[in-house]
């Protein structure tokens, strides 16, 4: 007999004309969010996805918008009534095709290039949802910036003063504080307006394993479940970061093929380069692993992690100075 959850499904897919005749249930690919579908007579492969009611059905209608633009994402499958999801017991139910991998991860250079086209083509006229969207004033995104300073430079002065992870820490410090310094300077009020005109969205989780590289080496996108309309630096950052998390990866080289490969793609946000480099300048790699160590409890002067962060700390240094000639260069 089948349990309650897979009638459910069967009666979701039956609004998209799919019968449990003529459709397998293979795989729980995530804990009753993600199915994998096979249709029994084409053999082809879908994949049914849940999402909480209380995160909206904005991720939904923005993939539905993406496809309809002919950006790379998975087809996206309407009902029989041409809705793009099913609203059930609090969660919304949507079809899209199985993308399969070719096996190989995407190129770091392709993941620059594919936030910079996601940045560049989800502009629409018209809101998606309900109601428009706040975005961050000034303000917010300096207070956030400097927060962040403000706790590098605690935790320099919790250390022992004169050991060497307190030389390291006070030097961040004194990076984060110069990064604060230009940001504040920088257009940031005429960037946080132009990404509220043009409702700029964020993809709000691009990392690796949602950029699907195919047998034709053609790049897809997926999981839109965290996007949201805001800044798109926030992704910009976040790339940044997943970019030079590791310290045997030139970070130099990295960050400087991101501002390149993002800005001659996504050219309309490069009148507002210095508010990027300002916040690029701030040591984020070092930041993150500092926080962490704290939250997890771990011991941040042991060998291992003073090893670690010293590594991190010249990556760091590395990356300000080559940012600091690139900002002047700039203008």
């Amino acid at each position: 007999m089948a349990s309650k959850r897979s009638r459910l499904l069967f009666d979701i897919l039956s609004s998209y004309d799919l019968t449990g005749t003529e459709v397998d249930i293979m795989k729980e690919l995530k804990n009753e969010k993600v199915w994998l579908v096979r249709n029994k007579k084409t053999r082809e492969r879908y994949v049914l996805k849940r999402l909480s009611e209380d995160k909206t059905n904005f991720p939904i209608l923005l993939h539905s918008k993406l496809y309809q633009e002919g950006f790379h994402v998975p087809k996206i499958f309407q009902t029989k009534t041409n809705q793009y999801y099913i609203h059930r017991k609090g969660h919304y139910y949507y079809l899209m095709d199985y993308i399969v991998p070719s096996g190989t991860k995407p190129s770091f250079q392709q993941r620059i290039e594919g936030l910079a086209r996601f940045h560049a083509h989800s502009l629409f006229a018209d809101w998606i949802g309900p109601c428009p969207s706040s975005f961050p004033e000034p303000k917010d995104v300096l207070s956030a910036h400097r927060q962040k300073a403000a706790q590098l430079e605690e935790q320099a002065k919790a250390i022992d003063h004169g050991d060497a992870l307190s030389h390291i820490m006070e030097q961040m410090a004194r990076l984060a504080n110069q990064s604060y310094a230009l940001l504040e300077k920088s257009n940031l009020a005429d960037f946080c307006r132009a990404a509220k005109e043009r409702k700029a969205i964020c993809h709000g989780d691009y990392n690796s394993n949602n950029l699907l590289l195919m047998k034709n080496n053609e790049v897809m996108m997926i999981d839109f479940d965290r996007a949201y309309y805001g800044l798109p630096l926030d992704d910009f950052r976040f790339l940044l970061i997943s970019l030079t998390k590791n310290p045997k990866n030139d970070a130099v080289k990295r960050t400087g093929l991101l501002f390149d490969l993002y800005f001659s793609i996504c050219p309309l946000y490069a009148p507002y380069k210095s508010v990027y480099l300002a916040d690029a300048m701030f040591p984020h790699v070092f930041y993150s692993e500092t926080v962490g160590q704290e939250k997890q409890k771990r011991a941040v002067n042991s060998p291992s992690s003073l090893n670690l962060l010293t590594r991190l700390a010249e990556q760091e240094k590395k990356k300000f100075a080559f940012l600091s000639d690139f900002f002047k260069s700039e203008g």
